[in-house]
């Protein structure tokens, strides 16, 4: 099986850089020819199941993406983004004044620490994972599929698949409607590529080779 991880396009406080994560943001004029290049990619390479996170920005995507490929995406919470509580639509600036050296703190260690009545990301792997485990039972072996979802969640499944090190999750950098490969490998999987978004005309991405070297 391969999964496609599409993160959904930009969006109007993208632009702002202001943290969403459960709030809702819409997409962008650039956001919208970024999921139907998306969708123009997942077409070429045969998807046949789309799904996505249940925040509006990721449905929107999903339903651009679907309209190129034929596909009706199937919505769950269980691609959300990461929960940010109180620091939801503020920017870094505005949490700092607030919270003084909180976000940093949080920074160093956002697994085992959440945002004000936000949640760790610890949870969210949790939750990815039982994504990923759940279309692994649903999904037929050698079939092609993609998730619509965002930056911190997709970030947190690589992660796990990756099986970094804690330090090494910020290096993970997933732009705007970039598109990252996991593979089934045996009882496992494998990252073939990520964060690409050469199709977008812009940027390079990252590709691990399926060996290991």
């Amino acid at each position: 099986m391969d999964l496609y991880l599409v993160r959904h396009g930009q969006t109007e406080s993208n632009k702002e850089r202001r943290y969403i994560g459960w709030s809702e943001s819409p997409l962008t004029e650039e956001g919208i020819r970024q999921a139907e290049k998306a969708g123009f990619f997942l077409g070429r390479h045969n998807i046949g199941g789309l799904y996505s996170s249940n925040l509006k920005r990721a449905v929107h995507t999903a339903r651009v993406v679907g309209s190129m490929t034929g596909l009706k995406p199937v919505v769950t919470p269980l691609l959300r983004e990461i929960n940010f509580g109180q620091w939801e639509g503020l920017t870094y600036d505005q949490i700092e004044s607030r919270w003084g050296g909180e976000i940093r703190l949080w920074f160093d260690d956002p697994f085992n620490r959440s945002t004000p009545d936000g949640e760790t990301l610890a949870r969210v792997c949790a939750r990815m994972k039982s994504f990923l485990d759940r279309v692994t039972a649903q999904v037929p072996p050698g079939s092609r599929i993609a998730a619509v979802s965002h930056g911190g969640s997709i970030r947190a499944l690589l992660y796990h698949v990756l099986n970094v090190n804690a330090a090494s999750f910020w290096d993970i950098k997933i732009d705007n409607a970039s598109i990252s490969l996991i593979r089934r490998e045996g009882d496992g999987f494998k990252v073939v590529y990520y964060n690409r978004t050469d199709y977008l005309g812009a940027g390079d991405y990252r590709e691990e080779l399926i060996d290991g070297n």
